[in-house]
């Protein structure tokens, strides 16, 4: 339960109990001018009852709780006959002294006992219910909260209230109204440009994964990073695609985006991000993770990291025979008239830190025209763009990527990232 509810349920309490029916009983019969005239309540106190009210009364606005549920239990004692009304008031009296001393499971059948009075203001009775789920809550009676809460997030639709019932719901295992209540609940708050709690994404998002919706649970872990960015929400998320994924071309992307987040630990994941790297022909992309890898000592196993020094220097040799033809190879793109050369250099002055060659070399081969992978230029531009500071290029670029459904998420993530204020794109 999250300090929001225990606050929130508090506050209420205070609130509604700020106004309930006070006896002053200066004459044997008074009747208290909160309660709405009503036949079936005929309101008078009769004069047994009307001292021990007073001193009910009496304890309650100075706030003495255990006071006034002893005098309250006193009253109720009493053998003689009570009307509506005295029934009313001792039922409330009772409730709001036991609420006060925090004794809340003693508290909710004592308001729910008034509120089903002829006494209780009609107008009133759906915040009633609205502070019996509440208090029931604190009570850790969570049928009853259920009971109350279903109510009334049924006759107002109140976000509060839907928070309350969905804690409750997934309290007692019921997943499925769990989703049902804090997916309406969220849906309301991002319309409304509230931001939800952390804790209410993960309650859906664990209701989600109990009920093996694995498309609400990658939503919500989506909704984690973007309104909650921390390392392990974003290693879930690369996980789950990882596992998704379908194409070299696919996990590469990926393990950039998982290098762009900072948070690539496993030594596989740096020797992967090499080979496919070495696969497409950037050996400057594969020296630079294994750089970092050995940098922050990712391979701290002696085979590993033997292993990382052997493909380190491969890929230092390649870099030496590529890096001494870029010039030739720049020509020759720009010869062509097709611009899938241009794109793949571009790539390569990417790998090698040259951010802006990298985007005037994609730039003109998006511009000339038949790219065979528009997605991967778009990517690749949108990251020389991030590593450039220059994030909303980046997120134009990034906004090309429509073809490959994973490329998509990739790009969109590369951009909540960015728009959260994380780093550059590796």
């Amino acid at each position: 339960m999250s300090d929001r509810l225990k606050l929130a349920a508090i506050l209420a309490v205070l609130a509604v109990f700020g106004a309930a029916p006070a006896v002053a009983a200066k004459k044997s019969k008074e009747a208290t001018p909160a309660v709405e005239e009503n036949p079936a309540c005929p309101k008078k106190v009769e004069k047994v009852y009307s001292k021990p009210f007073e001193a009910v009364q009496k304890a309650r606005d100075a706030k003495n709780w255990e006071e006034m549920l002893a005098k309250a239990k006193e009253a109720a004692a009493f053998q003689d006959p009570r009307n509506a009304y005295e029934n009313y008031l001792l039922h409330e009296f009772h409730g709001i002294a036991y609420a006060s001393l925090k004794q809340y499971n003693e508290a909710v059948p004592e308001l729910a006992a008034s509120m089903e009075s002829p006494c209780y203001p009609e107008a009133e009775k759906l915040n009633r219910t609205k502070v019996l789920m509440q208090l029931a809550y604190q009570g850790k009676d969570y049928p009853s909260s259920i009971k109350y809460g279903a109510k009334h997030y049924e006759a107002t639709g109140d976000v509060d209230t839907g928070l309350y019932l969905a804690n409750a719901y997934y309290i007692v295992d019921d997943y499925p109204n769990t989703k049902k209540v804090m997916g309406e609940v969220i849906g309301k708050m991002e319309e409304s440009g509230k931001k939800p709690e952390e804790s209410a994404y993960r309650i859906l998002q664990s209701s989600c994964l109990q009920l093996k919706d694995n498309a609400c649970v990658v939503e919500l872990i989506e909704k984690l990073v973007a309104n909650y960015p921390k390392p392990e929400y974003w290693q879930n998320l690369i996980g789950a695609m990882l596992q998704a994924s379908k194409t070299d071309k696919e996990l590469l992307n990926i393990l950039r985006l998982a290098d762009g987040l900072n948070i690539m630990k496993d030594p596989a994941e740096y020797f992967e991000m090499a080979n496919y790297a070495m696969g497409q022909g950037l050996p400057g992309e594969a020296q630079a993770i294994l750089e970092k890898g050995i940098q922050k000592n990712a391979f701290p196993r002696a085979a590993d990291k033997e292993r990382a020094n052997r493909a380190l220097a491969d890929a230092k040799t390649a870099v030496t025979l590529d890096k001494s033809t870029l010039d030739k190879q720049d020509a020759s793109a720009r010869a062509k008239t097709a611009g899938d050369s241009d794109v793949k250099l571009g790539a390569a002055y990417l790998s090698y830190g040259m951010n802006d060659k990298a985007i005037e070399a994609i730039q003109r081969g998006v511009t000339k025209g038949g790219v065979k992978d528009t997605d991967e230029a778009g990517m690749l531009l949108g990251m020389a763009y991030l590593r450039a500071n220059n994030k909303d290029e980046a997120a134009k670029a990034f906004a090309t990527v429509s073809k490959n459904p994973m490329m998509v998420r990739i790009a969109k993530y590369w951009v909540i990232n960015s728009n959260s204020g994380g780093a550059a794109a590796g």
